[in-house]
Protein backbone atom coordinates (compact mmCIF):
# COMPACT_ATOMS: atom_id res chain seq x y z
CA UNK A 1 0.00 0.00 0.00
CA UNK A 2 1.18 3.33 -1.32
CA UNK A 3 1.32 6.36 1.18
CA UNK A 4 1.79 9.91 0.42
CA UNK A 5 5.32 11.37 0.64
CA UNK A 6 5.28 14.46 2.66
CA UNK A 7 6.00 17.84 0.98
CA UNK A 8 9.45 18.55 0.79
CA UNK A 9 10.34 21.55 3.28
CA UNK A 10 12.72 23.07 1.14
CA UNK A 11 9.50 24.09 -1.70
CA UNK A 12 8.38 27.32 -0.23
CA UNK A 13 5.66 29.86 -0.52
CA UNK A 14 6.38 33.31 -1.05
CA UNK A 15 9.40 35.97 -2.14
CA UNK A 16 12.50 35.72 -0.45
CA UNK A 17 14.32 38.71 0.95
CA UNK A 18 16.68 38.68 -2.34
CA UNK A 19 13.30 38.69 -4.52
CA UNK A 20 12.36 41.19 -2.93
CA UNK A 21 15.13 43.44 -2.77
CA UNK A 22 15.19 43.34 -6.40
CA UNK A 23 11.42 44.13 -7.13
CA UNK A 24 12.35 47.16 -5.41
CA UNK A 25 15.28 48.09 -7.17
CA UNK A 26 13.33 47.71 -10.13
CA UNK A 27 10.47 49.98 -9.04
CA UNK A 28 13.05 52.32 -8.15
CA UNK A 29 14.49 52.58 -11.50
CA UNK A 30 11.14 52.87 -13.13
CA UNK A 31 9.72 55.82 -10.93
CA UNK A 32 12.60 57.60 -11.43
CA UNK A 33 12.49 56.87 -15.52
CA UNK A 34 8.66 58.02 -14.92
CA UNK A 35 9.84 61.19 -12.90
CA UNK A 36 12.77 62.44 -15.15
CA UNK A 37 10.23 62.09 -17.90
CA UNK A 38 7.08 63.89 -16.19
CA UNK A 39 10.09 66.70 -15.14
CA UNK A 40 10.73 66.91 -18.96
CA UNK A 41 7.63 66.88 -20.26
CA UNK A 42 6.31 69.95 -17.37
CA UNK A 43 9.71 71.90 -18.42
CA UNK A 44 8.67 71.92 -22.16
CA UNK A 45 5.07 72.64 -21.95
CA UNK A 46 6.03 75.35 -19.90
CA UNK A 47 8.21 76.62 -23.00
CA UNK A 48 5.09 75.86 -24.93
CA UNK A 49 3.27 78.43 -23.12
CA UNK A 50 5.89 80.98 -23.44
CA UNK A 51 6.49 80.40 -26.94
CA UNK A 52 2.69 81.22 -27.63
CA UNK A 53 3.18 84.64 -26.00
CA UNK A 54 6.11 85.24 -27.66
CA UNK A 55 4.11 84.46 -30.82
CA UNK A 56 1.19 86.08 -29.91
CA UNK A 57 3.79 89.44 -29.84
CA UNK A 58 5.21 88.86 -32.23
CA UNK A 59 2.33 89.01 -34.66
CA UNK A 60 0.60 91.84 -32.25
CA UNK A 61 3.39 93.86 -33.33
CA UNK A 62 3.18 93.24 -36.79
CA UNK A 63 -0.42 94.09 -37.17
CA UNK A 64 0.75 97.64 -34.86
CA UNK A 65 3.39 98.02 -37.42
CA UNK A 66 1.02 97.42 -40.42
CA UNK A 67 -1.64 99.59 -39.05
CA UNK A 68 0.89 102.96 -37.65
CA UNK A 69 3.51 102.42 -40.02
CA UNK A 70 5.67 102.57 -36.93
CA UNK A 71 6.96 100.28 -33.72
CA UNK A 72 4.89 100.65 -30.66
CA UNK A 73 7.68 102.16 -28.65
CA UNK A 74 7.96 105.54 -27.82
CA UNK A 75 10.52 107.53 -30.43
CA UNK A 76 13.13 108.17 -27.71
CA UNK A 77 14.12 105.11 -27.81
CA UNK A 78 13.63 104.15 -30.99
CA UNK A 79 16.97 105.90 -32.29
CA UNK A 80 20.50 103.32 -32.66
CA UNK A 81 23.87 104.36 -33.00
CA UNK A 82 25.99 104.36 -36.70
CA UNK A 83 23.04 103.06 -38.35
CA UNK A 84 22.56 99.86 -35.90
CA UNK A 85 19.03 99.58 -34.38
CA UNK A 86 18.05 100.51 -31.19
CA UNK A 87 19.28 98.56 -28.36
CA UNK A 88 17.14 95.64 -27.06
CA UNK A 89 13.87 96.66 -24.89
CA UNK A 90 11.87 95.25 -22.78
CA UNK A 91 8.31 94.34 -21.99
CA UNK A 92 8.31 96.80 -18.86
CA UNK A 93 6.61 100.22 -18.13
CA UNK A 94 9.24 102.22 -19.40
CA UNK A 95 9.22 101.28 -23.23
CA UNK A 96 5.44 101.44 -23.41
CA UNK A 97 5.29 97.95 -25.98
CA UNK A 98 2.49 96.42 -24.09
CA UNK A 99 0.48 99.51 -23.11
CA UNK A 100 0.67 100.62 -27.39
CA UNK A 101 -0.65 96.81 -28.28
CA UNK A 102 -3.57 97.14 -25.47
CA UNK A 103 -6.65 98.90 -25.74
CA UNK A 104 -6.79 101.69 -23.20
CA UNK A 105 -8.38 104.84 -22.67
CA UNK A 106 -6.05 106.06 -20.30
CA UNK A 107 -4.77 109.87 -21.97
CA UNK A 108 -0.80 109.40 -20.93
CA UNK A 109 2.20 109.70 -23.42
CA UNK A 110 1.80 106.42 -23.81
CA UNK A 111 -1.02 104.97 -24.22
CA UNK A 112 -0.86 108.09 -27.28
CA UNK A 113 1.20 105.49 -29.12
CA UNK A 114 -2.60 103.73 -29.90
CA UNK A 115 -4.77 106.65 -30.43
CA UNK A 116 -7.10 104.32 -32.55
CA UNK A 117 -7.41 102.06 -29.46
CA UNK A 118 -6.93 99.00 -31.15
CA UNK A 119 -6.50 96.01 -28.63
CA UNK A 120 -3.72 94.34 -30.65
CA UNK A 121 -3.29 91.32 -27.78
CA UNK A 122 -5.37 89.62 -25.26
CA UNK A 123 -3.06 89.11 -22.04
CA UNK A 124 -4.10 87.70 -18.72
CA UNK A 125 -3.44 89.42 -15.10
CA UNK A 126 -0.06 87.87 -13.73
CA UNK A 127 -0.35 85.62 -10.46
CA UNK A 128 1.82 86.33 -8.24
CA UNK A 129 3.82 88.69 -10.41
CA UNK A 130 4.55 85.90 -13.21
CA UNK A 131 2.94 85.07 -16.68
CA UNK A 132 0.94 87.88 -17.75
CA UNK A 133 0.50 91.95 -17.00
CA UNK A 134 1.52 92.32 -13.84
CA UNK A 135 -0.52 96.15 -13.32
CA UNK A 136 -3.98 96.08 -13.89
CA UNK A 137 -4.11 99.59 -15.50
CA UNK A 138 -1.60 100.85 -17.50
CA UNK A 139 1.59 101.44 -17.39
CA UNK A 140 1.63 97.77 -18.43
CA UNK A 141 4.64 94.90 -17.57
CA UNK A 142 4.24 91.59 -19.22
CA UNK A 143 6.03 89.01 -17.51
CA UNK A 144 7.08 85.03 -18.12
CA UNK A 145 6.19 81.94 -16.20
CA UNK A 146 9.68 83.23 -14.28
CA UNK A 147 7.99 86.61 -13.60
CA UNK A 148 10.84 88.08 -15.68
CA UNK A 149 10.05 90.65 -18.98
CA UNK A 150 10.03 89.56 -22.65
CA UNK A 151 13.19 90.94 -24.33
CA UNK A 152 12.47 92.66 -27.56
CA UNK A 153 14.49 93.95 -30.65
CA UNK A 154 13.30 95.96 -33.19
CA UNK A 155 14.79 96.30 -36.72
CA UNK A 156 14.78 100.35 -36.55
CA UNK A 157 17.24 101.09 -39.31
CA UNK A 158 15.06 100.06 -41.95
CA UNK A 159 17.13 96.91 -42.58
CA UNK A 160 14.91 94.03 -42.57
CA UNK A 161 16.77 92.10 -40.02
CA UNK A 162 18.42 92.15 -36.46
CA UNK A 163 21.27 90.98 -34.64
CA UNK A 164 21.46 87.35 -33.69
CA UNK A 165 21.73 87.35 -29.49
CA UNK A 166 22.45 83.80 -30.38
CA UNK A 167 26.21 85.02 -30.90
CA UNK A 168 26.96 86.01 -27.64
CA UNK A 169 24.87 82.48 -26.02
CA UNK A 170 26.84 81.13 -23.22
CA UNK A 171 26.17 77.33 -25.14
CA UNK A 172 28.18 76.94 -27.55
CA UNK A 173 25.98 74.56 -29.17
CA UNK A 174 24.36 77.66 -30.26
CA UNK A 175 27.05 80.10 -30.35
CA UNK A 176 29.67 77.56 -31.87
CA UNK A 177 27.39 75.23 -33.48
CA UNK A 178 29.84 73.94 -36.54
CA UNK A 179 26.49 72.23 -38.43
CA UNK A 180 24.29 74.96 -38.12
CA UNK A 181 26.44 78.25 -36.58
CA UNK A 182 24.16 81.11 -36.03
CA UNK A 183 23.92 83.71 -38.69
CA UNK A 184 24.83 87.05 -37.71
CA UNK A 185 21.99 88.55 -38.55
CA UNK A 186 18.56 87.52 -37.99
CA UNK A 187 15.97 87.80 -41.37
CA UNK A 188 13.06 89.68 -39.06
CA UNK A 189 11.63 92.99 -38.58
CA UNK A 190 10.85 91.56 -34.81
CA UNK A 191 12.91 89.04 -32.43
CA UNK A 192 11.35 87.90 -29.40
CA UNK A 193 12.65 85.92 -25.98
CA UNK A 194 12.57 85.34 -22.45
CA UNK A 195 15.21 84.76 -20.22
CA UNK A 196 13.97 80.70 -18.84
CA UNK A 197 14.31 79.40 -15.91
CA UNK A 198 17.59 80.62 -14.86
CA UNK A 199 16.40 84.38 -15.53
CA UNK A 200 19.69 84.87 -17.48
CA UNK A 201 19.94 86.29 -20.93
CA UNK A 202 21.91 84.16 -23.86
CA UNK A 203 22.03 80.94 -21.50
CA UNK A 204 20.83 77.59 -23.41
CA UNK A 205 17.09 77.74 -21.58
CA UNK A 206 16.49 81.28 -23.25
CA UNK A 207 13.03 80.68 -24.94
CA UNK A 208 13.23 82.45 -28.67
CA UNK A 209 11.36 83.26 -31.32
CA UNK A 210 13.93 82.22 -34.04
CA UNK A 211 14.30 78.76 -33.80
CA UNK A 212 12.53 76.51 -32.15
CA UNK A 213 14.68 74.80 -29.56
Amino acid sequence: MKTNRPVNSSIHQGFTLIELLVVIVIIGILASLVMSQATKMIADARKLQVQTVIKDLRIAIGGYLVEYNRYPVDSSLLSGSDGEDAPEMQTDEKTGIVDALMSTSSSDSKSNLNPKDIKFIDLPLAKNGMFGLVNAQPPYKLTDLWGQTYRVLLDTNGDKQVKNPDLQNSDPKISQNPTSPPPQKLPTEVAIYSTGLDKVASTADDVVSWRQK
